[in-house]
Formats: C-alpha cells, sequence, structure tokens
C-alpha cells in the first residue's frame, strides 16, 4: 500500500496541469485505469504508467530513487513508448510483461472510451485491444 500511495501522489504532481483527450485532468486517466485492475502492485503501474513519457520531470531512474521496487520500474518501462516506436512494437513489448500486460489494456480501454466520447478517432486504440487479445490467444 505504501508504493500505491506514493505513485498516487506522483501521477497527481507529474500530470499536474495536464488534461486527457475529454479535456478532464489527465490524473483521471491514470485513477480510470487503476480502477480496471486488481492489486496494489498493478494499481501501483497504472498510476505511474504514463509519468516517465508524459510526466513533468519524472523519469524511470528518478521513480527507482524514490523506492519503487524492479518489478514495478520494468512495468513503467514497458509502458513507456519509445521515440518513433511503432505502434504495434510499443503494444508487443508492454505485453511482454506481465505486470504492464492489464494496465496497457486497462489504458487502451479507457484511451478507446475516451476517444469516442471526444469524437476523435478509434482505431489506434481497438487495433492495440485487438492485438492484446490475439497475444491472449496464442495467435
Amino acid at each position: 500500500m505504501q508504493h500505491l500511495d506514493h505513485a498516487i501522489q506522483i501521477a497527481l504532481t507529474a500530470h499536474e496541469g495536464q488534461a486527457d483527450k475529454t479535456g478532464r485532468p489527465f490524473f483521471e486517466h491514470c485513477q480510470r485505469v487503476a480502477l480496471l485492475v486488481s492489486g496494489d502492485e498493478t494499481r501501483t503501474v497504472a498510476y505511474l504508467h504514463d509519468v516517465a513519457e508524459k510526466g513533468s520531470g519524472w523519469t524511470l531512474d528518478r521513480l527507482r530513487e524514490e523506492g519503487f521496487p524492479p518489478a514495478i520500474i520494468s512495468a513503467v518501462n514497458a509502458l513507456t513508448r519509445r521515440l518513433d516506436e511503432p505502434d504495434d512494437d510499443f503494444v508487443r513489448r508492454a505485453a511482454s510483461n506481465p505486470l504492464a500486460l492489464p494496465v496497457k489494456r486497462a489504458d487502451l480501454e479507457d484511451n478507446l472510451r475516451q476517444a469516442e466520447q471526444a469524437g476523435k478517432k478509434t482505431e489506434k486504440y481497438q487495433r492495440g485491444l485487438d492485438l492484446l487479445r490475439d497475444i491472449r490467444n496464442g495467435q
């Protein structure tokens, strides 16, 4: 629980002033993703999943310095998009980490709902969910 509470505080500060696709505070996206997964460790990853990529002033090294265990750092790393990384490669990389996989699924589900609400394109998120389903089914 200690790491989960810390992750919530970090997500709050890292995403301060940022908005999601519908114009709501970006932190609410992290909350919704966390509500879609189970277990404190997975919820911790859910709150941190966009911190290194989109958060202000946060890196994987800084999260390590904050005392998060290697499994959480590894999962956040798997959920952090690389420069010019194709969508499918990113989803596959996230799916290869057992802690990151449920968070990526929840992230895509929430992004799909947000895109639908905002009248934006949804294909990218649906394709990611389809790819995760195929991976789960061994295809």
